[in-house]
């Protein structure tokens, strides 16, 4: 029995962990990952800036990978998934390429998208003869050699491939995500030899047709994917209007779960459900969270709202346990049942908030009616009554 229970926690399928990742690449495509795990109770992640551009000089970006990079391969293997989006390579030093390569190769999970990164040849350079690049799916020697392999910003589709044998992407052909039109750059992707092509794009390369959009295999005890566009852009972008991939963060998962030898979901309604009533679920602890600081300003009792924030705290716990274990539609609900009881929490805090401000609001009337009072009592003594004039009196003759 003490075997079996052994066997079972320590199962590469067990679900029952957070799974740790590591981002790298430009900010704004890191902000994107970051509005999608957001809301993603199974995931924790590091995130190192490591693109010039927008806020970042030459010199923070320099101390950001300093500060956020692994700094022993021992923390650098500790991150289940590792996800390259658009870095400039060059920046890494040859000791965190090795380490990349070994994570992956050792058993951790990669993603590198926009294939070999930019039209710069510094950077499509540095990445193509990297030790890194040995661990990815796609030729980024021969993506390279084209160029950098990007594209005009043009307008492509997806069409995914229906005869690949691990259901990592097809469940999601249904809800219509073939049919998403992507106004946006993408990049070449050339499979290895060994490599399977989940995902194929029109559009962007009129001269080739249909080429390889999404590529996946197996690399030592790891495995790793390539995309041709950007995580958190274009088919892989936040859904932000309902002409965009609106289950693109639920594919993402779905990918990091292959990556991390994980069980896929076979419930996609299911888990989009549930990974949208948890982000509603955070967005309204934030709101109950502010309203209580802004009420404790004031110093009033908040005592009651912080018990109603640990009891849907504890309801949130116990939905995010059965979600860790794939119980989606447990999982929801149990988050339904907390989003319900988010309305007596809002009800009872905007009761304590009007109660701390009605004080503020008669000392504010009271102020202000003394301050009327007094300047009429003033104003009437001594411009109606004139009770303390006197007239000026002549002193001496002038002569």
């Amino acid at each position: 029995m003490l075997i079996i229970l052994l066997v079972l926690v320590l199962s590469p399928s067990c679900n029952c962990q957070k799974i740790q990742v590591l981002i790298a690449g430009h900010m704004s495509l890191i902000t994107a990952l970051r509005v999608i795990f957001g809301g993603e109770p199974l995931v924790s992640y590091q995130a190192v800036p490591s693109r010039l551009g927008g806020v970042l000089s030459y010199d923070a970006l320099m101390k950001s990978i300093r500060l956020y990079f692994p700094r022993r391969y021992e923390e650098m293997r500790s991150y289940d998934v590792i996800i390259l989006t658009a870095p400039e390579y060059n920046l890494f030093t040859l000791q965190q390429d090795q380490w990349i390569h070994d994570a992956i190769e050792d058993g951790a999970g990669g993603i590198n998208d926009g294939s070999v990164f930019s039209i710069q040849p510094s950077i499509h350079t540095a990445w193509a003869i990297s030790i890194a690049a040995r661990a990815f799916p796609n030729d980024a020697l021969a993506v390279s050699n084209k160029g950098g392999g990007e594209a005009g910003s043009l307008a492509f589709r997806i069409v995914i491939n229906k005869d690949y044998p691990v259901p990592i992407i097809t469940p999601f052909v249904p809800f219509g995500v073939e049919n998403v039109k992507c106004t946006a750059a993408s990049r070449l992707v050339i499979p290895r030899q060994a490599a399977g092509t989940l995902a194929y794009q029109i559009g962007n390369f009129p001269a080739l047709g249909m080429v390889p959009y999404l590529a996946v295999w197996d690399y030592g005890e790891g495995r790793a994917m390539t995309s041709g566009d950007f995580m958190g852009n274009g088919w892989f972008g936040v859904p932000g209007s309902p002409a965009s991939n609106q289950y693109s963060p639920d594919i993402l998962m779905n990918m990091i779960f292959h990556l991390t030898k994980r069980d896929l979901i076979d419930d996609v309604i299911a888990f989009h459900r549930v990974k949208a009533n948890f982000m509603q679920f955070r967005t309204r602890m934030l709101v109950l969270v502010s309203l209580r600081d802004f009420i404790d300003r004031f110093g009033a009792n908040t005592q009651v709202i912080q018990d109603e924030i640990n009891r849907l705290e504890d309801i949130y716990r116990t939905a995010e346990t059965l979600y860790m274990e794939h119980d989606f539609d447990g999982s929801d609900g149990i988050i339904q049942t907390g989003l319900r009881e988010f309305t007596k929490a809002e009800v009872m805090a905007m009761r304590e908030k009007d109660a701390a401000l009605l004080w503020i609001y008669v000392i504010e009337w009271l102020i202000a009616s003394s301050t009327l009072i007094i300047s009429g009592m003033v104003l009437w003594t001594l411009m109606v009554r004139r009770r303390l004039y006197r007239s000026v009196q002549v002193t001496r003759q002038l002569i």
